[in-house]
């Protein structure tokens, strides 16, 4: 490993607040919830209606309509964020090695819909008759390859299933290539997107809420499913400032662990986040007192809320109750997949702008979430160093430490 840092230069973003960073952001810092009616497929029946969907978008320019018809939802959405995410960082301008830039991006269960399509039309039509084109994109791994393929980035590429930490994975994947050297520069983050199995599940499993969610709030019931695609630019600081990139913050290290308790269920005790929020402060050379803020992992399910704010004071200690804990999934929902990559960018951009988004629909504190929650306005804070934590099915647990770029050179 060298001792190369890694910085944010550029972040994309969608999510059921806007098609753009500028418009999600702004939707966060308001407060505002893209928690709504399904759309997408028919709901009668399911325990709940609700998720937060991605609003109508347009084809990439690359694409005629024909060939982006092709492509899934949740690969579109990912070139979109991705093409954002490179003019933001002004990353392929000039004389660019593209051998040098990388792709990894987080997936999950989203690429499901096509597969749902191919089957319906396959009932109706008979296999022989049914196209083909629906299943091409049948791997969770062609967001990073369609991403790759459009931008011509030849570097390391790799797709992280890690079910709801696959962003945040990806994105201490991504900065740990660029440590070693293997690249200069990655595409980091992930895209997921509704399918009727996913939801169907997460309502068989009890764990959805009939209304809008609310986070560590006493009254919380569940979560509410969300989309996003939110890809962020790392870049090597030295290789940024060859370029007079605009640096949004710096990835100061991660931890990955498996909790190993349960498939659902979150250990009760905290002891396991605790864990995961150390490993990845002890990577990034940084004490527990030296963080300000958490973006929690947050779903509104009764045991994880309270299991995280249990870890959260055993790392933090009676400080807990003055460090800013804010949940954005109580706007953009559970974005599966893609929940650890749009909360890293949060991070970022709380860091850069120095506001943290509220966790809204809080109705009332919890006792045994003894935290400071930022509730329903967003809080003015000079964020100098954010933990963002992913808590996933099958115990794939990771967190992020991102700080802010102190501007001394690499």
């Amino acid at each position: 490993m060298t001792d190369r840092r890694v910085v944010v230069t550029g972040i994309g973003l969608m999510s059921a607040l806007g098609t753009t960073r500028e418009a999600v952001w702004h939707g966060l810092v308001s407060g505002r919830c893209g928690i709504a009616s399904v759309t997408q497929f028919d709901t009668t029946g399911y325990r709940s209606q609700l998720a937060a969907e991605i609003p109508a978008y347009t084809r990439d320019a690359a694409y005629s309509e024909k060939a982006w018809r092709r492509l899934s939802r949740s690969d579109q959405v990912a070139i979109i964020a991705s093409r954002e995410a490179l003019d933001d960082a002004g990353l392929l301008e000039g004389d660019v090695d593209r051998a040098r830039i990388g792709v990894l991006l987080g997936s999950g269960t989203a690429n499901l819909m096509r597969n749902e399509e191919w089957f319906a039309e396959m009932r109706r039509v008979g296999v022989r008759r049914a196209s083909p084109a629906k299943i091409f994109n049948h791997f969770p791994s062609t967001p990073s390859d369609t991403v790759a393929a459009t931008f011509g980035l030849e570097g390391l590429k790799a797709s992280v299933l890690s079910a709801c930490s696959s962003g945040t994975v990806a994105v201490g994947y991504g900065a740990d290539a660029i440590r070693w050297g293997q690249i200069d520069a990655a595409l980091a983050g992930a895209s997921d997107v509704l399918c009727r199995l996913t939801f169907s599940g997460f309502n068989a499993l009890r764990l959805v809420d009939t209304e809008p969610c609310r986070p560590f709030c006493r009254t919380r019931k569940g979560m509410n499913l969300g989309e996003s695609a939110a890809i962020l630019v790392l870049e090597d600081l030295s290789h940024a400032r060859r370029r007079a990139a605009r640096i949004y913050a710096e990835i100061a290290g991660y931890g990955v662990r498996c909790e190993a308790y349960h498939p659902t269920a979150p250990e009760p005790e905290g002891h396991a986040v605790a864990d995961l929020v150390h490993d990845a402060l002890r990577a990034a050379r940084m004490p527990p007192d030296a963080v300000d803020h958490v973006n929690a992992h947050g779903t509104a399910t009764p045991q994880n809320d309270r299991a995280e704010a249990r870890g959260m004071r055993l790392v933090f200690g009676e400080r807990v109750r003055r460090i800013p804990v804010t949940s954005i999934k109580s706007m953009v929902g559970h974005c599966l997949a893609a929940a650890g990559a749009i909360e890293a960018a949060a991070v970022a951009m709380s860091i850069a702008h120095g506001v943290v988004p509220p966790t809204v629909n809080y109705r009332e504190d919890d006792p045994e979430c003894d935290v400071d929650v930022v509730a329903n306005e967003a809080r003015n804070v000079a964020v100098t160093c954010g933990v963002s934590t992913s808590l996933a099915f099958g115990g794939n647990n990771g967190a992020l430490v991102i700080r802010r770029f102190d501007g001394k050179r690499a």
